[in-house]
């Protein structure tokens, strides 16, 4: 095949791409707005504000390390918290690892800096209907429109809060951002009781110290969930044996 009709093959595949996370991308810009101001109010300077969402590019992670940095928190615990909300991650990085393991490593780093949940959903999502050629340029087009609009939302809305006087009224915010990503998220009974527990565990621990009962609110939802899943697991398998 020529270099033309591969340059042709590559460039569709990123227009589909497109056309298919274009939908979402008002939703990512309006959650990176939302973090943008939760930034500024938690205190951040602009400079800090904009480091923070290029090299963390995470919302989840931000409004979880955002409190326990108000509260003095030591930056391990802030650290350990932030890669237990990114853990994720590891496992959207071994289901593409087939795709990308023969590009050269700093092209493999660079994407997977631009992974995003929307736009690795949406591959997966193709990609299970079979496996496309250049199928590099295709994670391109899901991705790279996601973490654009999440920047630019970001940073308007860090410019917003920077021009607003600080109030701890629009703390709720943040919450409201978080609500907003975890409720469509709760369809399987697993989730529902990661849920269920991680929320009595931060109840019970919002007065310890360094907020350490959020620390202890993500490792309590993780462990119901995987308890569950395995429930389940014996559930079905009685099922089917008894079938």
């Amino acid at each position: 095949m020529s270099s033309a009709a591969v340059a042709r093959i590559r460039r569709r595949r990123f227009r589909e791409a497109f056309a298919a996370v274009w939908p979402a991308l008002f939703g990512t810009g309006s959650w990176g707005v939302i973090t943008g101001v939760a930034m500024i109010q938690a205190g951040l300077t602009l400079p800090q504000a904009l480091g923070m969402s290029m090299l963390v590019f995470s919302g989840t992670t931000q409004l979880v390390a955002l409190p326990l940095m108000v509260a003095g928190a030591s930056q391990l615990l802030i650290a350990v918290t932030a890669i237990l909300t990114g853990l994720r991650f590891i496992v959207y990085s071994a289901s593409v690892s087939r795709d990308l393991v023969r590009l050269p490593l700093p092209r493999r780093l660079l994407l997977g800096y631009l992974m995003t949940d929307t736009g690795l959903g949406l591959y997966q999502m193709r990609r299970a209907r079979g496996a496309p050629p250049q199928r590099v340029a295709m994670y391109v087009g899901y991705n790279l429109p996601v973490w654009a609009a999440w920047h630019l939302g970001s940073l308007a809305g860090i410019l917003l809060a920077s021009a607003m006087p600080a109030s701890a009224g629009f703390a709720y915010l943040g919450v409201l951002a978080v609500l907003a990503v975890i409720v469509p998220m709760i369809a399987s009974w697993p989730a529902l009781g990661a849920t269920v527990v991680a929320a009595a565990v931060a109840v019970a621990g919002w007065h310890w110290p360094w907020r350490l009962g959020m620390f202890a609110a993500i490792v309590a939802g993780v462990l119901a969930a995987l308890a569950i899943e395995q429930a389940m697991a014996r559930w079905r398998a009685r099922t089917v044996r008894s079938d």
